[in-house]
């Protein structure tokens, strides 16, 4: 039964993200085409300035190399304050002390410390503003998360200088501010503050005639979004009222929010019930003709728009009342067209999914791509998103030479690389001549066409994103269900998504990693990897290989931590995907263009593969090593064409208690064998604050180390041969303690 089941998925899936007769082959020619720069050249990510601006307690602590978490830690015993990692091994530190700065010179994995600058906090669009009497709208951001930014600036700016002043509600280290060039100048003096940039203008990412899109009937396999909420925040839904919405989303509403206008999640725009209804729409206004993706999915959606025709709302608000209505899956088509900028949005974004790992994000890329390269917007740019960009649809009858090419992406469609040379954007999906539903409040003039009473025509990449949102749905749906995850990350619906997407023979600045082809998706073999790599360590997995006819991906994903908003790059913890193939040649991820393919090394973005058009048959090795992982440890996703057959690696995840009524019951003992020497990882997380400490055993008894277990930190110990071990986890201080233990070694 269910491998009948999972054929017709296979039936279905073919069309579903292939609408209106797109061909489900690509052009697969050689190497991938564009010219990317994967490697910046270390050094600091901060603007060279001169060093006007004073005295200042803030530094910046670049370490020697890839970031130790011991290192960290003995800075830490000092009494300096480590704020934001920085690009390369740097981080933003608060001195205390007149003797702080000697003290830090003095260790030997320091190797330099010098002045954060007032200066180097403010975004260069904004630097022309300062101690002019020009209003600026700006986002202020402080050094301690855990600090109100408002007060910061009552106190660093003159009253006449500052206007208003407002927190976000879930991060308050972070104010938007209207206030005068002077006041600007004012406030970057505070030893509080680390960045300033502007504010975002968000608008809504739909700028093209639009036609026609069947999206296809998935019953017949039972994967049609069912038990999947998904969240969208857009200009608004139908009349608004619950009881009285379009027939296409009769009974599926579980929550609805107006957050633009007080009480009122009116589409008076017609874009948000569009977009949904290429979500999720049930079709009842068309007999089933014109569904959604996932035609059986609950919507959770949070309203924008607001009187004046701006989009308002915390990210913060939006995705996390989306998350704890049950959403796992958010579709976003709007953002700000600030040239490939890491802006506020972006931030908030990769903030909010990096502590929530099991929530996707899909963003338009944005429809500036008539102006070029470097055109993909916030928060397209956050990290941690799925970015979509737009291809054309195959309907030349109704759309012209705008929608006569399928293999083609629509000239429309915003462009990477982002301003951080990072690849942008993700992937693509059809996104000219769509059909979605008409908001019944909306005015004729807001469409590009009309189609009847219930339905109209749109384009743009805003199109492309919930098509795509609503497939990943679907690809979750099947992760629970066929294979029975209990909650997959992010990370891997990305890694499928990409490893299953046609390469169309574009520059990946515009196709990103290629068309999205759900077929591909679900077939790929895959890792979700939650306990993560810390810094120096490494993953291996053996994939095998078994015809040349089709491409081999291999793709690694990580939900990356935010990056600071004073750096110049993004990237915060850095892994390396690294494939040995049968006849011993070696490929780095993401080293596409120019052979030969081992000789660049990926450290700008959070999405790394291996694409070889015509595969040995045979095993492959793929390596995933955490070079730098300053903010660890750091989880990851694989996902590949090939078939993983084993992991280079023995793994032990052990629960249990441990409590001081007895000697006994004061530790708990765990024996391995590892096939080789290298080295035994441990990851203990447990309820209280209580000490514990781990004792390392050969196969005599004799101790090889006793260390402290620091919570949810990773502890990395030699293994000198390979035998048979033990180790002994110990409560030190406490009365009892529930603890989680996972143990990796070589196998």
């Amino acid at each position: 039964m269910r491998g009948k089941r999972h054929a017709a998925l296979i039936g279905v899936l073919v069309l579903s993200l292939m609408v209106g007769g797109l061909p489900t082959g690509a052009k697969q020619q050689g190497e991938r085409r564009g010219d990317l720069e994967i490697e910046a050249r270390e050094g600091f990510s901060l603007d060279s300035r001169s060093k006007a601006g004073g005295e200042t307690d803030l530094v910046v602590i670049q370490f020697e190399g890839p970031i130790e978490e011991e290192w960290k830690e003995e800075i830490e015993d000092i009494g300096i304050e480590l704020g934001d990692y920085l690009p390369d091994y740097s981080f933003i530190a608060k001195l205390s002390e007149q003797g702080d700065e000697k003290k830090l010179k003095r260790l030997s994995f320091v190797k330099r410390v010098v002045p954060f600058y007032p200066v180097n906090k403010v975004a260069p669009t904004l630097r022309k503003s300062l101690g002019t009497t020009d209003e600026v709208e700006v986002a202020v951001i402080g050094f301690d998360q855990q600090v109100d930014m408002n007060r910061t600036l009552y106190r660093a700016a003159s009253e006449e200088s500052i206007g208003d002043v407002d927190s976000l509600q879930n991060a308050r280290h972070i104010s938007l501010a209207r206030m005068s060039g002077e006041g600007l100048e004012e406030v970057i003096q505070s030893e509080d503050v680390i960045a300033v940039i502007p504010m975002p203008e968000r608008k809504l990412h739909n700028d093209r005639a639009a036609k026609i899109i069947k999206a296809n009937k998935l019953e017949s396999a039972g994967f049609t979004g069912k038990g999947q909420i998904i969240g969208i925040a857009d200009s608004g839904l139908d009349t608004g009222d619950p009881d009285d919405l379009h027939p296409d989303f009769t009974g599926r509403i579980k929550s609805l929010y107006a957050i633009g206008r007080k009480g009122d999640a009116s589409d008076l725009d017609g874009h948000g019930t569009h977009v949904a209804g290429s979500v999720l729409g049930s079709g009842e206004a068309s007999d089933g003709q014109y569904q959604g993706m996932a035609p059986e999915a609950e919507l959770v959606f949070h309203s924008m728009l607001t009187e004046k025709g701006y989009l308002k709302g915390e990210v913060e608000d939006i995705l996390g009342e989306a998350y704890e209505d049950g959403a796992r899956i958010h579709s976003d088509s709007w953002g700000t067209d600030d040239n490939g900028d890491y802006g506020l949005d972006s931030f908030l974004f990769d903030q909010f999914l990096w502590e929530h790992k099991d929530m996707t994000a899909l963003v338009a890329a944005g429809n500036q791509g008539e102006y070029g390269y470097k055109t993909i917007g916030s928060p397209a740019t956050a990290k941690n998103v799925i970015a979509v960009g737009a291809t054309e649809n195959d309907r030349p009858d109704v759309g012209g030479d705008e929608a006569d090419d399928p293999d083609t992406v629509a000239g429309f469609s915003s462009r990477g690389t982002t301003k951080d040379g990072r690849l942008k954007p993700d992937i693509v999906a059809p996104g000219s001549y769509i059909l979605s539903a008409r908001s019944s409040v909306a005015p004729e003039e807001e469409f590009e066409e009309l189609f009847d009473q219930y339905y109209a025509y749109n384009s743009g990449t805003s199109m492309a994103a919930p098509i795509l949102a609503g497939g990943a749905a679907q690809l979750r749906q099947f992760l629970l269900e066929e294979k029975e995850l209990d909650e997959p990350s992010a990370a891997l619906i990305k890694a499928m998504l990409i490893s299953g997407a046609d390469d169309l023979d574009e520059d990946m600045r515009l196709q990103g990693f290629g068309r999205a082809n759900l077929l591909q998706a679900i077939e790929t073999d895959f890792v979700d990897e939650t306990d993560g790599l810390v810094t120096g360590e490494e993953a291996t997995f053996a994939v095998e290989v078994y015809e040349r006819s089709k491409p081999l991906a291999i793709t690694l994903a990580w939900t990356d931590y935010p990056a600071s908003l004073a750096a110049k790059r993004t990237l915060v913890n850095n892994l390396d995907l690294t494939v040995t193939a049968p006849s011993g040649e070696k490929f780095n991820g993401n080293d596409f263009f120019r052979y030969p393919y081992d000789d660049e090394v990926d450290n700008l973005n959070n999405v790394e593969q291996v694409w070889i058009s015509r595969p040995e048959k045979g095993l492959y090795t793929v390596s995933v090593k955490g070079f730098n992982v300053p903010k660890g440890p750091q989880p990851f996703a694989l996902a590949t064409t090939g078939k993983i057959k084993e992991k280079g690696g023995g793994q032990h995840i052990e629960q249990g208690k441990l409590h001081d009524d007895k000697r006994s019951d004061r530790y708990a003992d765990y024996s391995f064998r590892a096939k080789s020497e290298g080295r035994l990882r441990v990851y203990v997380d447990w309820n209280n604050h209580a000490s514990l400490s781990l004792t390392l055993y050969d196969s005599q008894g004799d101790i090889l180390a006793i260390k402290e277990i620091k919570k949810r930190k990773s502890l990395v110990l030699p293994l000198p041969e390979k035998g048979r071990y033990k180790i002994r986890l110990e409560l030190e201080d406490g009365p009892k303690v529930s603890y989680k233990l996972s143990m990796s070694y070589p196998e």
